[in-house]
């Protein structure tokens, strides 16, 4: 009797083989016969799911990214405080991801410096996430009316990715956690108060 895959599980599987794989030996160090053997599949069974190695890397990045933003609407979730808390709320989570994204820095450089067609429609969403968030905040008088919410949320962004990077490259600065997390909320809070 022939064995019955769940297609969708094992997919997930390569996913996850393909993402631990990926963060050992970046993305160009890989082949598709190491992710293979670490989903513990034959080389060939890997095609029926990929068509090849780029094909995985787009579907890595899309689960990274819907897994990334799922979080990024769980700290911007209505019930979390006023606009101004939810926001602070973000930035600290962010900072709390920080050690996993590490573990995967070589997938995360390879993707910041290969994959830019791909992470930005991620980044656009986050981006307007952010922007109607600081909107609903300048309407409700609890964010500075004078900032302007689109660049606003790109700053607020950038400042959390260039503080992984710089966990990423140079993880000293990140020492003392909380007073990175404590000077992180204060520049948001300074910069969006009324």
């Amino acid at each position: 009797m022939p064995k019955i895959v769940d297609i969708p599980a094992q997919r997930l599987e390569i996913l996850l083989a393909a993402k631990e794989v990926f963060s050992n030996k970046g993305i160009e160090g890989t082949g598709m016969t190491h992710v293979a053997e670490a989903a513990g599949i034959g080389r060939s069974s890997i095609y029926h799911y990929f068509k090849d190695k780029d094909s995985l890397v787009a579907a890595l990045i899309l689960e990274l990214m819907a897994q990334e933003e799922e979080q990024f609407r769980t700290a911007l979730d209505k019930d979390v405080g006023n606009p101004l808390g939810r926001i602070i709320n973000l930035a600290s989570r962010q900072l709390d991801t920080f050690k996993e994204w590490k573990e995967m820095a070589g997938l995360t450089l390879d993707m910041w410096s290969r994959h830019q067609q791909q992470l930005r429609p991620f980044f656009q969403d986050i981006r307007t996430l952010l922007a109607e968030l600081i909107s609903e905040g300048q309407e409700s008088g609890d964010i500075n009316q004078l900032v302007d919410a689109e660049f606003t949320s790109a700053c607020i962004i950038a400042t959390i990715d260039g503080l992984l990077l710089q966990y990423v490259v140079d993880p000293e600065v990140f020492s003392d956690s909380n007073r990175i997390r404590a000077t992180l909320i204060s520049t948001i809070t300074r910069q969006l108060q009324p």
